[in-house]
């Protein structure tokens, strides 16, 4: 028999969320959906995913159990954006739990209370609070890519069904830090870049500048540090 797309789909999300729990004892079991992360009509906002507490009713009726959304066109930017998605989402999570109210404006502000769960789980926070969203920009660490990095491998490599990704903006449309958008508007404030280690071949992985210029990255393998792809590169023609 086929395995339906969906049934694949969901079956990865939630092999990456187990994961998560693995990590972090405070993560709910959930109920995971997906779908377009687009709302219908002349809105052009894009949803990543979504948290949504105590929504759903257990099959046994003895209590009910929180919802994550993650969007197809999450799906769709890979896994790196799927498990960065899911960790926000998580801090949402935890947040519940641990009864700490870690936004308001109905879910659009993000604050400080917010930023220390998400560092907790694994995401970098900006260093100060963005218009509308607040601290709701937390990216992924490279000590957190190396830490889910068979989940990442497991997404990327599932051949899902996904919804198409939206259009990268013109350059003269992209947010400032002040301003990064809603969930899934990444401003500038949300670029990475690849890099590498002296280890043959390399091993890669993508860090924010931010998180570069705090201190070294270190491979566990060779003890060399982690340098931007090409200047890694450059390095090890001279070296030869």
């Amino acid at each position: 028999m086929t395995v339906q797309e969906g049934t694949r789909i969901i079956a990865a999300l939630e092999s990456t969320w187990t994961t998560i729990q693995k990590h972090h004892g405070d993560v709910p079991g959930v109920v995971i959906v997906t779908g377009s992360g687009r709302k219908g009509g002349r809105s052009k906002r894009l949803t990543l995913g979504h948290h949504a507490a105590d929504r759903w009713l257990d099959a046994a009726a003895t209590g009910r159990r929180p919802e994550l959304f993650v969007s197809g066109e999450a799906i769709a930017q890979g896994g790196e954006v799927v498990v960065e998605t899911m960790l926000h989402e998580a801090v949402h999570a935890v947040a519940a739990v641990r009864q700490i109210r870690d936004t308001s404006c109905a879910g659009r502000w993000h604050n400080r209370k917010f930023g220390a769960l998400a560092s907790e789980l694994g995401l970098e926070p900006p260093k100060r609070a963005a218009k509308v969203v607040g601290f709701s920009e937390a990216l992924l660490t490279a000590t957190t890519v190396a830490r889910y990095a068979a989940s990442i491998r497991r997404l990327d490599a599932a051949a899902l069904a996904r919804i198409e990704a939206p259009e990268k903006p013109k350059p003269d449309q992209e947010q400032d830090e002040d301003n990064p958008g809603p969930r899934g508007g990444r401003g500038r404030a949300g670029k990475r870049v690849s890099v590498a280690c002296s280890c043959e071949p390399p091993r890669q992985m993508r860090a924010t500048p931010a998180f570069l210029e705090g201190g070294k990255v270190l491979c566990g393998e060779c003890a060399e540090e982690f340098l931007p792809l090409e200047a890694a590169t450059n390095e090890q023609h001279q070296d030869a």
